[in-house]
């Protein structure tokens, strides 16, 4: 899924407890668009970032990469 963040969104631990439940879950979003660090407040202008579904990450397996 597809959504536009902001710096409001203050940061990626915000948004996994908004997609997971959970902000330990933070590192899903951060992989899959680049490595993203997790403050969101330094963005000037609205970002397009891919949420992935609970449980996977770019190769599937649902574990964070090593």
């Amino acid at each position: 899924m597809k959504i536009r963040v902001t710096s409001d969104d203050v940061s990626l631990f915000h948004l996994a407890v908004q997609h997971y439940g959970n902000a330990l879950e933070w590192w899903r979003i951060a992989e899959r668009n680049g490595g993203l660090d997790p403050d969101l407040t330094l963005f000037d202008a609205p970002v397009q970032l891919d949420i992935p579904e609970p449980g996977q990450r770019g190769d599937g397996s649902g574990l964070p990469a090593s």
